[in-house]
């Protein structure tokens, strides 16, 4: 076998003859995708983006490239290396080490490569038909990352600005039908079936958890948990005593959301509330912002308590599109900048990552991948293994993609944009960015 020949300049006549021609070939760790008459070329390790206007000829050549039948490898006509604009796309490729020319001569059959297509070892794939009570139909340790388990609720009545940002973003106020509170053998069933699973962090939020009648037995059946646990509550719901219950144990968060108006003085005399300084590296500070005034506020206080655990969480109210517009909506160099390695774009064609593996249950035991979608399930009658089997085999919150919704399936950054988010799919929008118009939701 001849070794292979790289070309380098201009191509040699011969090749423009008949049985001749080259075989164009991509770089396994290049992604590729065509949208109408745009193409974009991602290099994974050098985190290049190139993208193209194509001409019919360059799209059927995409095309060709883009079939898994082929492996990334396709033989050039000699009437396509005639054509301009395939020349230059050849050269960009060289030139950015996403793909090459191989000699015709250097082997009798075609050259092979990789086809980059995501492996996943544990998905969405059938799951087994039968089970036994000593083995579970999966085993939720290659499943289940995070459960949120919400104490209590508010009712429907309630008038609150923020009634929906549970639906946005780890608040800690979930509404229901009517308020309820979570039966405390429901609440010990689910944390022994969590203990005996998966290392799973665990999440405990409600509408004012120290309004809940058996706080104390939770804090202490959470305390004998091996797994990370985070608290999630409202700063104004807060004090000394319930600081030191929670942060005395191990492994432990403690989320405070802040709202405004806040007044002067609020966040010290918090705090200075805090038994120990060193506890401040457990504690997270969640600013809630829906607009410049309130955006602003909240960058002053995190100059001022200047540390790494501040999160500013922006409120959809319904009424400031702009502001989220202005503040939350990424612009096309912001998506290219982002620079996604190889693992971290076929995680994107294959889940979604801001909801995968994540279970909510509110008080009264409905089940959700996501709060936005409809329930899964019902914890009250139904074992986790049941749930996250349900959500594998018939959900749509771990599997929604972006080349499932539009505008992005028409849209070549697909897979160079982050995960759809909960509040993407609670303003039913799911472009927040310059590079695609939304017709629908103007």
């Amino acid at each position: 076998m001849k070794p292979i020949t790289r070309f380098s300049g201009e191509l040699p006549n011969r090749y423009f003859m008949k049985d001749n021609s080259p075989w164009l070939f991509l770089e396994p760790y290049v992604q590729m995708v065509r949208k109408r008459k745009r193409l974009l070329l991602y290099n994974t390790v050098s985190k290049v983006a190139v993208e193209y206007m194509v001409s019919r000829s360059l799209a059927k050549l995409a095309d060709s490239l883009l079939d898994p039948s082929n492996g990334y490898v396709v033989r050039l006509a000699p009437g396509q290396l005639k054509e301009v604009e395939i020349q230059e796309f050849i050269t960009r490729l060289r030139q950015e080490f996403m793909g090459d020319l191989l000699d015709p001569d250097w082997s009798a059959g075609k050259p092979a490569t990789i086809f980059p297509e995501p492996m996943v070892k544990f998905g969405f794939n059938p799951l087994p038909i039968q089970q036994t009570a000593v083995k579970p139909a999966i085993d939720l340790r290659n499943y289940l990352q995070e459960i949120t388990l919400f104490l209590n609720s508010a009712g429907q009545e309630t008038e609150d600005l923020y009634r929906t940002a549970f639906r946005q973003f780890s608040y800690p106020a979930c509404v229901t039908d009517n308020k309820e509170e979570m039966d405390i053998d429901l609440f010990r069933r689910m944390i022994k079936e969590v203990n005996n699973y998966t290392p799973t962090l665990i999440h405990l939020s409600g509408e004012n958890l120290a309004r809940y009648p058996f706080l104390n037995e939770v804090i202490g059946i959470m305390a004998a948990s091996p797994f990370q646990k985070k608290y999630h509550l409202l700063a104004v719901n807060l004090d000394k005593e319930l600081i030191s219950m929670i942060l005395s144990q191990k492994h432990t968060t403690l989320s405070l959301y802040i709202r405004f108006p806040v007044q002067p003085g609020t966040l010290t005399t918090l705090l200075q509330s805090l038994p120990e300084e060193k506890l401040l590296k457990r504690l997270e500070f969640n600013l809630i912002v829906s607009n410049q005034g309130e955006l602003q506020q909240a960058i002053e206080i995190a100059g001022t308590l200047d540390r790494s655990n501040i999160f500013f969480k922006p409120l959809f109210t319904g009424m400031n599109l702009d502001f989220f517009r202005e503040n939350v909506f990424v612009s096309r160099e912001e998506i290219l900048a982002s620079q996604p390695d190889q693992q971290q774009l076929f995680s994107r064609i294959s889940i979604n990552e801001n909801d995968f593996g994540k279970l909510w249950i509110l008080p009264g035991g409905k089940v959700f991948a996501n709060l936005n979608d409809p329930e899964i399930g019902e914890a009250t009658t139904e074992t986790l293994v049941q749930l996250v089997s349900r959500e594998l085999n018939n959900g749509i919150s771990w599997r929604r993609i972006r080349k499932d919704v539009i505008p992005c399936k028409h849209c070549v950054f697909q897979f160079l944009c982050p995960p759809i988010s909960s509040y993407e799919i609670f303003m039913n929008r799911f472009n927040f960015c310059d590079v695609s118009q939304n017709e629908k939701n103007p």
